[in-house]
């Protein structure tokens, strides 16, 4: 995919002359595992620690209620002096569902550490590795309960995650996973996922070969709306009767893990970004307005694939102050709050999993002339 920023670095203002960082973004598929997976990644240091991390999961429409929902149904794993641990925390949303028992959050990047700590979540600022897992246990125990939520590909060495998992977890406890997944993004030619902060692209398979490796077992995996598709996966150290769900699952994947699948998903995904450019290209040529609804890493994915930048994008909205009055990396375009510009004639949806609650938030300006582009190149 070239040369890429990072695409949760926004410039401040005062930046905006200093040489920026670009990285190769190249993703290959491992033709021994058929994991799809980054090559040459980013040290995780630059990405959530070098600077502010801006996302933050409880500015998320939905992403409240979605944990919410989900930790009902973690909570069948649990007792009363259960020992909860998250990964990749970020700003405590999802264990703040879990505030009567024991509970610790892990997150490398120190600024939305800070604010779960505000919050009343205590979270370590670091990443999760072996020799972190083992000083959790001496101090705290093993865990009952273990997960990550959309974080577990933000890992670049899984096989430390996977030992410092069968350190702290119990013999009867549940890890669980939320993950970017490979059989989705194949089916809806979804390339806005592939971004430096994503170091793999799982499959069910990809975690049934882990599990294996390191004593465990999954026992149930389903697939989520969140993220346009994410994977969940149930794992254990003890024998668990596989759910119906889980081998439904495994049936469909039957040709998903080859080189031919990875092959068409890339060319498929080049095809789609070209068919975007072109309409932009379109749009513009009539002299139309165009904004961007979200700074949102999943767009600058897409838009960098399709070669939209400056000259097609005039403006960013964003409701996250901590975006606001930045600048998007290399291209410059401002971010500004959604009442500080005039309406476009065009909002472009960065965030696609999200696009039925902007294009709802936005009635005004539809029923006043206004329109939406997809990634998919629809005219809403």
């Amino acid at each position: 995919m070239g040369d890429n920023a990072l695409v949760n670095n926004l410039i401040e203002e005062k930046d905006l002359d200093k040489k920026e960082e670009t990285y190769p973004l190249l993703v290959e598929q491992c033709q021994d595992c058929f994991l799809v997976q980054i090559v040459n990644p980013v040290d995780t240091h630059k990405i959530y620690q070098a600077q502010d991390y801006l996302y933050f999961t409880g500015e998320m429409p939905t992403t409240n209620e979605y944990f919410k929902e989900f930790a009902i149904e973690l909570k069948r794993y649990l007792k009363n002096n259960s020992f909860v641990v998250e990964i990749g925390s970020n700003d405590g949303t999802m264990l703040s569902h879990f505030k009567e028992y024991k509970i610790l959050g892990i997150d490398p990047s120190t600024n939305v550490v800070i604010r779960a700590l505000a919050k009343g979540i205590p979270t370590l600022s670091s990443g999760f590795n072996e020799q972190n897992a083992k000083n959790i246990r001496k101090e705290f125990g093993q865990a009952t309960l273990i997960g990550g939520a959309n974080c577990i590909a933000h890992i670049d060495d899984i096989h430390s995650l996977m030992r410092g998992v069968k350190e702290l977890l119990s013999d009867e406890g549940v890890f669980w996973v939320e993950c970017n997944y490979w059989g989705g993004m194949v089916k809806n030619k979804n390339y806005s996922l592939v971004y430096h902060d994503h170091y793999s692209y799982f499959s069910l398979k990809s975690w049934f070969d882990l599990a294996k490796m390191y004593g465990m077992e999954c026992f149930d995996a389903y697939v989520t709306p969140a993220q346009g598709g994410s994977l969940r996966v149930f794992l254990s150290k003890t024998k668990k009767v596989r759910t119906p769900r889980l081998i439904d699952l495994m049936e469909e994947e039957v040709n998903l893990n080859n080189y031919e699948t990875a092959e068409r998903y890339g060319r498929e995904c080049k095809e789609e970004a070209l068919k975007l450019k072109d309409k932009i290209d379109e749009i513009k040529k009539d002299g139309k307005t165009i904004a961007g609804y979200g700074a949102a890493a999943k767009g600058f994915s897409i838009l960098k694939l399709a070669g939209i930048d400056e000259r097609h994008i005039d403006y960013f909205v964003d409701d996250s102050p901590a975006k606001q009055g930045k600048y998007t990396p290399v291209s410059h375009i401002p971010v500004v709050a959604r009442k500080d510009r005039p309406d476009p004639d065009y909002f472009f949806l960065t965030a696609p999993n999200y696009s039925k609650i902007i294009i709802d938030k936005e009635k005004d300006f539809k029923d006043n002339g206004g329109h939406f582009i997809t990634s998919d190149c629809r005219i809403i």
